[in-house]
């Protein structure tokens, strides 16, 4: 976009990195029960100067955002850009004259050196199997049972098929193999968590009676505004959980339902909502206004008269108008498919006597074993397991503390389970081998540690980076793309500002404050992210509506919707700060056509 010569070194045959499928089990990529729902919609997923079309369902397949990406760097003419089947094994400063950095690229038996002014690592955090985990047990000899990283599982229902099953930790992966395997394992099968997880699932819950999440409700992350990512963490808490209303409705025994700041947070939720909600009125009632006075009729002097009493005519014209085409709208087909589909879940969850009180009690009772606030927690936007865990299909039990025997797993709590297969999903640890020599390090070391952030600062993760992008030993022409994870969003348009800021300041339109200023501004994020927004678990994780701010502003591509922009463009105005945190919020001051079709996004 900037005009750069952009050359990008690829490991693998095609491009897609996680999204692509690999049956080798190599590298690390999608599985195919993914195909179902991955985690971020097609709002918000996408790349900013080109949205998903509307006509794709809300949670696109893996093959349909490859399919995307493909037809993206075909259109932006990115893949002659391209070598594929090429691995960086390291990176150096250059000793020529003029400096840069010196590449060097492994290719089957080929070796060769490449130099280039600037470097953008986009390696990302999911490069290496976090197994086994530090503190976990060894499976003795004769141990015949698998014992498994979740990478490994790339057809996880026929692999898990008829087995008895226990699958460790409860993330995203988490969530959906507990799905998958009390779907298709033999008799119930195990979650295993030694803490409990905030669940949220992938659609929001409404304020019905006995309603459970559904494909009728709006998806989550459409809920990250940008006017709630400006508040303090405990009112944003208060917000999401407050009495049956919530999204997050509290049992009564959880800790922080029955306290004074519950109480003051309710107090000034009230008195927020009296100024959040005229926003929201003024808004429709401006939209209307404009809608109206746009439409050539209501100018018109002359308005169509009424129709003269006549069947004939009716007849005819409510033949064309109940006429539907032979083929209804994609769209519409997924989206009836979809609501099917969870009206048949919905219907079979009452009939067995439940209601979305127990669906409820269940996700308040994972998140009061979490040992903090769920705005502090990793979201866990798959819920799936939850009804299994209310029809017994799945089990909950405590983490493993040892293996007996040819097949038999101990708990912490002293119970024993006969199992098959052990399915550990414990992440990934980020590391980059090549920049081994460049960085000092073992290129990323031993990322379990204390919790403290000198013991890991071995690892290369983004809480090691200003603002996850730079490195203050490492200077401006050097940056690292997609080290930091949203709570709530979605990975591309993170990492597409992150582009547009190294952009800008290899352009010289952005400047990076001096190193020993980063630093301090690092210690001040580390503190903020580490102990009292993420409990000191993800540290790469990001806040996305603040980060996305915060990364814009930089780039200088945050838009101009100030006190002025209320006044001249209320509808804008609102959706920017009242609307869902998108990506083509940061394309709106864009000249020409791509403005305005950004503008017409929001």
């Amino acid at each position: 976009e900037r005009g750069f010569d952009t050359t990008v070194i690829e490991a693998r045959d095609g491009i897609g990195g996680v999204w692509r499928l690999d049956k080798t089990g190599e590298h690390v990529g999608v599985r195919r029960e993914q195909q179902q729902r991955p985690q971020s919609t097609i709002w918000v997923s996408p790349i900013s100067r080109d949205p998903i079309p509307d006509s794709a369902p809300d949670f696109v397949s893996h093959e349909e955002y490859l399919a995307y990406l493909e037809d993206y760097a075909e259109r932006f003419g990115i893949k002659s850009c391209m070598r594929f089947g090429h691995s960086t094994v390291a990176v150096r400063r250059s000793a020529l004259p003029g400096g840069g950095w010196e590449v060097d690229v492994v290719s089957g038996r080929r070796k060769e050196t490449l130099r280039f002014d600037a470097v953008a690592v986009c390696s990302g955090l999911h490069t290496e199997p976090d197994f086994p985990p530090k503190g976990s047990p060894t499976p003795p000899k004769g141990f015949k049972a698998r014992v498994v990283h979740a990478r490994e599982l790339k057809d996880a229902r026929n692999t898990l098929k008829g087995k008895r099953i226990i699958v460790v930790g409860g993330g995203e992966t988490g969530a959906e193999l507990a799905h998958v395997a009390a779907e298709v394992g033999s008799e119930p099968a195990l979650m295993s968590l030694r803490r409990g997880i905030t669940v949220i699932g992938p659609y929001l819950p409404l304020p019905l009676a006995d309603r459970v999440p559904d494909a009728r409700t709006p998806p989550v992350d459409l809920n990250e505004r940008r006017v709630l990512s400006l508040l303090p963490h405990p009112l944003k808490h208060f917000i999401f959980t407050r009495d049956k209303e919530g999204v997050f409705a509290l049992r009564d025994q959880n800790p922080g339902k029955h306290t004074l700041g519950h109480l003051l947070d309710r107090c000034a939720a009230a008195l927020g909502s009296l100024m959040i909600v005229p926003f929201f009125i003024a808004g429709n009632v401006a939209a209307d206004i404009c809608q109206e006075v746009a439409h050539p009729l209501f100018w018109s002097s002359s308005k169509p008269p009424f129709r003269e009493p006549n069947g004939s005519e009716l007849s005819k014209e409510m033949q064309k108008a109940t006429c539907l085409p032979a083929t209804p709208p994609v769209r519409l087909q997924r989206d009836t498919q979809q609501l099917l589909e969870y009206t048949k879940r919905a219907t079979w969850f009452r009939m067995q006597g439940y209601t979305s009180w127990h669906y409820q009690q269940v996700r308040s009772l994972l998140e009061e074993f979490s040992g903090a606030r769920h705005t502090q927690n990793f979201l866990t936007k798959s819920d799936d397991f939850i009804y299994n865990l209310l029809d017994h299909s799945l089990e909950l039990r405590p983490g493993i503390s040892s293996y007996e025997g040819t097949n038999t797993v101990v708990f912490d709590d002293g119970t024993r389970a006969d199992i098959d297969i052990v399915v550990w999903c414990t992440g990934y640890q980020p590391k980059v081998p090549f920049l081994a020599d460049l960085l000092g390090k073992d290129g990323g070391g031993d990322c379990h540690a204390s919790g403290s952030v000198d013991a890991c600062d071995s690892r290369l993760d983004g809480q090691e980076l200003f603002k996850n992008v730079f490195h203050p030993k490492l200077g401006e022409s050097f940056a690292f793309i997609g080290f930091a994870r949203p709570q709530l969003g979605a990975m591309p348009p993170l990492a597409e500002l992150q582009a547009r800021w190294f952009g800008a300041v290899l352009d010289g339109e952005a400047k990076l404050p001096p190193a020993e200023k980063m630093e301090a501004e690092m210690v001040t994020d580390r503190e903020q992210y580490g102990s009292r927004i993420f409990a000191n678990r993800l540290r790469s994780s990001v806040d996305f509506g603040r980060y996305t701010a915060d990364v814009a502003r930089r780039a200088g591509c945050f838009p101009d919707i100030g006190v002025r922009a209320f006044f001249t463009d209320f509808a804008l105005w609102q959706a920017v700060w009242f609307g869902p945190v998108l990506p083509q919020a940061y394309r709106i001051d864009d000249a020409g056509e791509r403005g305005e079709e950004a503008r017409a996004r929001l």
